[in-house]
């Protein structure tokens, strides 16, 4: 008998007993009386930003205050239509200075947004831009992982991600840089159709 089968037959033998899964159930404790307030809390500590706003067109005059006719914005939102471009080769998207783009909803305990790749325009492209912005309704925000899995779990999509941000790596002497590996930074646009006005950021 080799090694390799010896450590196998070793293994084999050492199994634990069979035991039945524990019921996976809603978490009762921690669930935030405001998922929104807590979301943006949330990814405000991970170094995103959050904006509260009314609609469309707030968001649109916060990006043109924000960035120059000279930088590069692709949108793959219907609302901000100005901005919106075909993209025929994932190549091309190497000076994109910042996507917009629409997820489906948050999640209030880690500041994530769920978006599946229909919404992308090109699956690189949230992760090549220097900067990513998403748009997700406020009353779109689950508290929990558990219900983020329950919402998706019977849908059907090709590709999706949860996506908090911006990209960080402290691989390196232990030295924190944003944008290793993605996005530079990232901002979330809460719409509230009940407001008036941006609420905050």
């Amino acid at each position: 008998m080799s090694s390799k089968d010896k450590i196998l037959t070793a293994v084999k033998a050492s199994q634990p007993e069979q035991r039945e899964l524990p019921p996976l159930e809603p978490p009762t404790e921690g669930r935030p009386a405001d998922p929104a307030k807590q979301f943006v809390e949330v990814l405000e500590a991970i170094g995103g930003r959050a904006y509260i706003v009314s609609g469309w067109e707030r968001i649109g005059m916060i990006l043109k205050e924000a960035y120059t006719a000279d930088k590069r914005v692709v949108s793959g939102c219907a609302g901000l239509g100005f901005m919106m471009e075909s993209i025929d080769d994932p190549h091309s998207l190497e000076n994109v200075e910042l996507a917009v783009l629409e997820g489906h909803f948050g999640v209030a305990e880690n500041g994530a947004c769920w978006i599946t790749e229909d919404r992308m325009m090109e699956r690189a492209l949230p992760f090549i831009a220097q900067n990513l912005a998403l748009v997700i309704h406020k009353k779109d925000i689950v508290p929990t992982m558990y219900e983020a899995y329950q919402r998706i779990a019977d849908a059907e999509y090709g590709f999706g991600t949860f996506i908090a941000g911006p990209s960080k790596t402290a691989d390196i002497e232990q030295s924190l840089v944003l944008g290793a590996h993605g996005p530079r930074s990232m901002t979330v646009f809460l719409i509230d159709e009940g407001m008036s006005d941006a609420g905050f950021y």
